[in-house]
This record gives C-alpha cells, sequence and structure tokens, in this order.
C-alpha cells in the first residue's frame, strides 16, 4: 500500500515542473499564492537541496504558518455549516459565531489531534470541573459552538411552536454529527428504516438521544477563573456604591426632583463602568429533568411512538450506551460518551471520513466520492486499500493533521503533472481556486490583502439591489441583528474567511463562484461553469479596486519603464515572466489602453484562476 505514495511510485505522466510544484503547495497549504521571489527560492532550493528536500523545506514552512489554520478552516467550516447567522426569514445575525471560526483555526495550527478536536466539539464544556483556568480550557467551551451552528428559528416561540424548533436543532445536530464524523446519512432514518444500510429508524434517535440535555449557554462566562474573579469582585463594589446612592434616592422625597435627578446621574455613570463577561455562542447540559427521547412516527414530533436511551448504531452495539461520568458535575456525560465512541481508535469510519476529506482538499478529488455518505448508496473507494492505510497511519500517528498533509504533499502522486485523462483514478486535474482562493489571490497580487486574522467578522458592500430584495434589512430591530452593517472600506480587504457569512445574503462574487449553502454541511463544493463569472471577475467593483491597486503598485517600483512594468505585472500575478508572444502582445494593449486594463486582463486569465 505503501508503494501508493512512495517518491517514484508513479511514472507517468511525469513531475509538475518545480514552479508548478510550489504554486501548487502555496495554494493547498495557504490557500494564497506564492509571491515570484518565493518561487525563486524553491527553485534554488530544489538545485541545492534537490527536488525532495526542497520541497520537505517548503511543506515545513507553510505548516508554520498561521495561514495553514485559516485555509484548513475553511474546509471545516464547509463541513459543519457554519454560519454567523439563524437562517429562517430574518437570519438573525449572531454576533458571538466568530469565537467558534477562530477556535478552528487555532486548533489546526496547533495540530490538535483529531480526536481531542471531535471531542471538544462535541462535549468540551463536560471536560470542566467549573470556570476555564487557561486558554486551553476557554477553548474547550468556545468549541461547543459546533452544537449552535445549524438554523435557528428564532421566532418559533412567538407562534407557540417551541417544540415543533426543538425537535428540528436535534434532528439536524444529530444528522450533521453523522456526516461531518462519521460520513453516514442518519437523515435517512428519521423517518423510517434506512433504505440501504444497517440502521433503524431507532438508531437515529438513539444517537438523538446523547444531545437531550442539551440547552443554550449564551451566558455562561468565557473568562478564565481568576478574571471572573476580579470582574465579580470589581462590579460588586459598583452595586454597593449604587445601592447606597439608591437608598439615598428613595429617601428622598417626590418633590426633590433636582437631588433625585442628580442621584440617577450619579448611578448611570457607575453602571456604566461595570466589567463585561465575554460570552460567546454555546451549548451545555442540564442535568434537571431531561427529556426522555422517542421515536418519532415518520419524523413527526407530534407522533412520539416508543421510547430510547442514548446508544449508538445497534448493528454494532445494540446495548442502550454506558454513559461515562462527566467532570463537569453540571452535566449528564452523554455527549463526553458519544465523543469517546466517535473518537476512538475501534471505530470504523471516523479516521477514514477524515482522511478522505484532506486526500480531497489536497488532490481536488476524494478518494470517496460522496465524502459525507460511506454507505452503501455512497460511491465505494476508488481504493479502499490506499483508504484503510492512510486511516491507520493517520491514527498512528497520533490523529495528527500536518503530518498526514506532509505525507499527502511529499508523495509522487501529488507531485504529478496536471492531466486530463480522467479515466485513471490518481491523475490530478487542473482545477479552478475555489471562491475565497480567487477573491483572496486578488487581494494578494494587488496589495490590497490586510492582516486580519481573527475576531468578528467583516461587512462588506452589496450593491443596492441586494439589499432592497432582503425584507429583513428593512424591518431591523433595536439590537441590530436583522441589517446589513458594511464596514470601513479598508476593513472589507480581509481574507474571505473573515467575511460575514449570512444564511440568506451572501456576497455575490463568493456565491457566483460556487460557495455552497451553509444550510446543510457540505462534502464537496460543485464546480460551475456559467455566464456570470466571467462577466463578474472583469466588471465587479473588487476586480476594479484590484485592478486600480495593482496598477499603482506597479508604477511605485517601475515608474514609467515599461519594460519593468511588463515584467512585475507577470510577476505579480502569475509568479513568473511573460514569453516572448505574451511580451509583445501586452505591448500593444499598452500602446492602446493603459496599465490597470493590463491588470485587469491578467487577473482575468486562466492561469491565474486555475491550479495546474
Amino acid at each position: 500500500m505503501l508503494a501508493r505514495l512512495e517518491k517514484d511510485a508513479i511514472q507517468p505522466p511525469a513531475a509538475a515542473v518545480p514552479r508548478v510544484i510550489a504554486r501548487r503547495l502555496y495554494f493547498d497549504l495557504s490557500g494564497l499564492p506564492p509571491t515570484h521571489q518565493q518561487i525563486v527560492d524553491f527553485e534554488e532550493s530544489c538545485r541545492e537541496l534537490g527536488v525532495d528536500g526542497a520541497i520537505d523545506r517548503l511543506v515545513d514552512s507553510l505548516l508554520e504558518t498561521p495561514r495553514f489554520g485559516e485555509h484548513l478552516a475553511r474546509m471545516w467550516m464547509d463541513v459543519v455549516r457554519y454560519s454567523d447567522s439563524n437562517g429562517f426569514d430574518w437570519d438573525e445575525f449572531r454576533p458571538q459565531a466568530w469565537r467558534f471560526r477562530d477556535y478552528v483555526i487555532r486548533s489546526f495550527n496547533a495540530d490538535k489531534p483529531l480526536d481531542q478536536f471531535i471531542t471538544e466539539q462535541l462535549a468540551g464544556d463536560e471536560l470542566l470541573e467549573g470556570p476555564p483556568r487557561n486558554l486551553a480550557e476557554q477553548d474547550c467551551l468556545i468549541a461547543t459552538g459546533y452544537l449552535r451552528l445549524g438554523p435557528y428559528d428564532n421566532a418559533a416561540g412567538l407562534f407557540n411552536e417551541q417544540d415543533r424548533s426543538r425537535a428540528e436543532l436535534l434532528a439536524d445536530l444529530t444528522e450533521t454529527t453523522a456526516s461531518a464524523f462519521l460520513g453516514l446519512t442518519f437523515n435517512c432514518c428519521r423517518c423510517h428504516d434506512h433504505k440501504y444500510d444497517p440502521f433503524s429508524q431507532a438508531d437515529h434517535y438513539r444517537l438523538r438521544a446523547f444531545f437531550a440535555a442539551t440547552k443554550f449557554a449564551d451566558d455562561l462566562p468565557l473568562d478564565l477563573a481568576e478574571q471572573q474573579q476580579e470582574i465579580r469582585q470589581y462590579n460588586d463594589r459598583l452595586e454597593s456604591q449604587t445601592g447606597d446612592l439608591q437608598r439615598l434616592m428613595d429617601g428622598l422625597p417626590e418633590s426633590e426632583q433636582a437631588e433625585r435627578g442628580k442621584l440617577r446621574s450619579q448611578i448611570e455613570k457607575i453602571n456604566r463602568q461595570r466589567r463585561p463577561w465575554t460570552h460567546g455562542l454555546l451549548m451545555s447540559d442540564t442535568t434537571d429533568d431531561v427529556a426522555t427521547t422517542f421515536v418519532f412516527f415518520q419524523g413527526n414530533h407530534l407522533a412520539p411512538r416508543d421510547s430510547v436511551q442514548p446508544g449508538f448504531p445497534s448493528a454494532l452495539k445494540p446495548q442502550p450506551a454506558s454513559l461515562v461520568a462527566s467532570t463537569n458535575p453540571q452535566t449528564t456525560g452523554r455527549r463526553l460518551t458519544l465523543a469517546g465512541w466517535i473518537a476512538s481508535n475501534e471505530n470504523p469510519w471516523t479516521a477514514r471520513v477524515y482522511v478522505n476529506r484532506i486526500w480531497q482538499m489536497l488532490l481536488g478529488s476524494p478518494l470517496v466520492d460522496t465524502a459525507n455518505d460511506f454507505g452503501l448508496a455512497g460511491s465505494p473507494p476508488h481504493d479502499v486499500q490506499l483508504l484503510d492505510w492512510l486511516a491507520s497511519e493517520f491514527v498512528r500517528e497520533g490523529w495528527s493533521t500536518k503530518r498526514l498533509v506532509r505525507l499527502i504533499v511529499s508523495s509522487a502522486t501529488y507531485r504529478q503533472a496536471a492531466s486530463f485523462q480522467t479515466e485513471h483514478f490518481g491523475l490530478r486535474n487542473p482545477r479552478r481556486l475555489s471562491a475565497e482562493q480567487l477573491r483572496d489571490s486578488m487581494l494578494t497580487v494587488s496589495g490590497l490583502l490586510n492582516a486580519k486574522s481573527s475576531g468578528p467578522p467583516v461587512w462588506p458592500d452589496l450593491p443596492t439591489e441586494v439589499l432592497a430584495a432582503n425584507p429583513a434589512f428593512l424591518d431591523d430591530n433595536e439590537t441590530k441583528t436583522k441589517g446589513w452593517y458594511p464596514s470601513p472600506k479598508e476593513e472589507q480587504y480581509c481574507r474571505s474567511l473573515f467575511l460575514v457569512q449570512k444564511r440568506n445574503t451572501r456576497v455575490p462574487l463568493l456565491e457566483t463562484f460556487d460557495l455552497p449553502d451553509n444550510s446543510t454541511p457540505c462534502a464537496r463544493r460543485g464546480v460551475s461553469t456559467v455566464a456570470p463569472q466571467a462577466l463578474m471577475l472583469l466588471n465587479s467593483q473588487l476586480t476594479s479596486d484590484v485592478a486600480v491597486a495593482m496598477a499603482s503598485r506597479i508604477q511605485q517600483v517601475a515608474g514609467d519603464d515599461l519594460d519593468r512594468q511588463l515584467r512585475l505585472a507577470f510577476e505579480f500575478a502569475l509568479q513568473r515572466m511573460p514569453n516572448d508572444r505574451e511580451d509583445a502582445m501586452c505591448r500593444r494593449l499598452l500602446g492602446e489602453r493603459s496599465l490597470e486594463e493590463l491588470c485587469r486582463v491578467l487577473i482575468n486569465l486562466n492561469e491565474f484562476a486555475y491550479l495546474d
């Protein structure tokens, strides 16, 4: 099996040239294009160390850059249907959802073992005895944001539909957990026994029962234990001061309005000094009156039938699960039990499903085409021995994502030149950059990309017709969670990962280039080729901004020197020099058009938008 990945395993087609390999590695491990100088440095390393040594050196450096975690975070956010909003009619903004996004970035950059990563998302709060004592424990709480990422009908209570909303939330959470971590389609057995796989309808509800005790925990402080004590003591002192003033004001007769007004102003001034708690989009458990889980007839929450206990797929373990004791006395241990089974070495799905996702990210096509469905209705593996070997190596290496990535990108399979011989699995095809990679590349080559790497999302400008078409924007509320509030222009030039991601309204450029729907888990992005893509890339406001900035960047270095202008334009956009034919064509263009228009042409080339 190792032969499949050995460096000399596959001879045809020939290995890609160093420039192509370097560009491929930069995009696949950081999501961003290299500079021309970085290409030159890699080619020099190939001469100095040989191709193997140069690749090892470059891979090591890319795995250590913070951009690595940002790039892989986008993959995982697709899988767990991350969004900054609730969805449904009003699609309210979730101001704290970004903390989960940053948690995912930190986890990938730290090479957090996958079994720990899974456990924290499913049951991070159950790992703590009390308030978090350090940043690692704080991350355990933030990780439970995974349990809150699905669509949520915030208006259900207005129509007395809380039970329906709760049932939908638990169904979505059950099915997302099954598809994201196990590659199983448990939505198929919500209403009836699975038609293809050995899962009964009861199996869906046995899995759902692990989440039966969950409750929103947005009021749970994320501040570290020492900070919580300081905040509490500080606010208690303010509370004492306002209490004294309040009693003094109650003691004044109503006729003393002037004095009462002064005291009221003092109380308001003191209250403004209160230190706030840090909150997130969190989930925890309640140990009081945990709801019994019933099998719903045809999936209807109004038609409960037999009750079930938490359990794993009955084909593997028909008995109810033995719940482990939670470290947190306020929780049931149910989710911790589930996480322990999902993240165990014996689980037949978890490692294979994850390895398949990483292979797909790096090679462009997965070993199992249906990455969220490893069942009988899904596609069979193209190479089951390779999948099994990679999964076993992944577990043996401590569930390390970085070691898995290093193993795959150092292989001959990864290093092949791109080919259109699609009849042979394992040959890589040229592939278009993702929507985010395309936008981020435009910002990078123009010098506009800013340094934002964490924090609340950035709101880009939207066309007037998009804003006018959304009724929620026209009916905002006092908390400003329904409207659209563009950030300052310079902040909008951030990496696409940090743009606000609402469910009902998305950035037009990204949506046009196949940004997936984030209401359901995305196993594999579609790749369409439609006319609006060409029009958007040629005429969008971002393209105009990028062309102007890129031309300005070139002129700052080259001045009016035409030779240097052409050289820099190609170096910035394509990380190479123009050939003779390209040089002649560009000179003719500049004789009739501006440098800005040449820049616009270059970022519309296939070579800019595609990765060989």
